[in-house]
């Protein structure tokens, strides 16, 4: 197939997307208003100093005159607002539109213009791909068609997240970034509290992003001196390694569909404390894999953590039920080929129905 992916090529997502469709031998352009690694090669599209409501759109006909050049086979777009939008406005079908969680699970509490623009994408995909059923289910409450919302998780690859034995008892590791909807102030007060009481633990935070100074600044004065770090960002072989030293993952997200960080943590055996979210639920639960807590309880976020570093013998038995799991619904390899099904099932349908109207002219 040739696809034509419209996606930030900043984004690691985005990589390990165009990554795999690549190795699976088809013809992939990335279009993007955002600069990315190289290696992408990324094919710009105009980026007007305007706020997204407008750059996006305005990026419109120059991408329609790039697609009509390429003439793709299908049209890859992530993340409704922004390339979903820009998806729809190219107007070339099939149309595969993947939601990336906030996009749409956020929608409804954004006001109407946010979700008239959700509904304007989605009934025009031909394919929505949701990482998780809450998001399905989000899709189709903003206008997708039933039969066109699939919820197939990405998962992760398996080859390099996978347990170490390098453990190191007591430290606690957060990867998820650093902007508003993953509250990492709550997640530096919860850890702060337990931190304050075991002497073993130490907290290493990962990514970066808008809040990243701000964040610095208050771990410099919650956290106890010497045993806090911030890693920036890793590549993936490098967050396969920090998640393999470390025995707690912690994430505050505020909303998630499918984490895949949650999902690398539990391949390497790192065990999950983190909130208590639909999104989650369709993984771990209290007890269960993991240990959960109320979004925002930086109190709950710390007696939950308690629980984890207080019973060896249920964090093994958690471990080996996470493996368990990722093994059964969590493998890239598997998971992927799914969609790639779908992309070919929805060139394939194009193509029969184009050869039908032209019998029928």
């Amino acid at each position: 197939m040739k696809i034509a992916t419209l996606s930030n090529a900043s984004v690691g997502h985005t990589r390990r997307w165009v990554e795999h469709f690549r190795s699976r031998g088809h013809e992939v352009r990335l279009w993007s208003l955002e600069p990315g690694p190289a290696s992408l090669e990324a094919r710009p599209l105009p980026a007007l100093p305007l706020p997204g409501a407008l750059r996006y759109p305005l990026a419109a006909p120059a991408l329609r005159s790039e697609l009509a050049a390429f003439a793709p086979d299908l049209v890859d777009a992530h993340y409704v607002p922004n390339y979903g939008l820009l998806g729809a406005l190219a107007a070339r079908h099939p149309l595969s539109v993947s939601a990336w969680g906030s996009d749409l699970l956020l929608a409804g509490d954004r006001g109407a213009f946010r979700r008239a623009r959700a509904r304007f994408v989605l009934e025009r995909a031909d394919l929505v791909i949701a990482d998780a059923e809450n998001l399905a289910e989000a899709a189709r409450a903003l206008g997708a068609a039933p039969r066109c919302v699939h919820a197939i998780p990405w998962g992760i690859a398996r080859s390099l997240f996978r347990p170490t034995g390098a453990r190191e008892p007591g430290l606690l590791l957060s990867t998820r970034q650093h902007e508003p909807i993953y509250d990492l102030p709550t997640l530096i007060e919860g850890a702060a509290r337990v931190m304050a009481r075991r002497g073993e633990t130490r907290l290493e935070i990962a990514g970066a992003g808008s809040l990243t100074a701000e964040l610095e600044r208050l771990a410099a004065r919650r956290l106890p001196a010497g045993r806090w770090r911030f890693l920036g960002m890793l590549s993936p072989s490098q967050m396969a390694e920090a998640l393999g030293r470390a025995s707690i993952f912690l994430s505050c997200s505020r909303s998630d569909s499918t984490s895949i960080s949650l999902l690398e943590a539990m391949a390497t055996g790192t065990i999950p404390v983190v909130t208590d979210l639909e999104g989650n639920r369709e993984w771990v639960s209290e007890g269960d894999g993991a240990r959960l807590f109320a979004a925002g309880d930086a109190a709950g976020l710390a007696a939950a953590l308690e629980r984890a570093l207080a019973d060896g013998d249920w964090c093994e038995s958690a471990r080996a039920r996470n493996a368990r799991v990722i093994a059964e619904r969590g493998d890239q390899d598997v998971q992927m080929a799914k969609i790639e099904a779908l992309f070919e099932r929805a060139v394939a349908e194009r193509r029969r129905t184009g050869a039908r109207a032209g019998e029928r002219s």
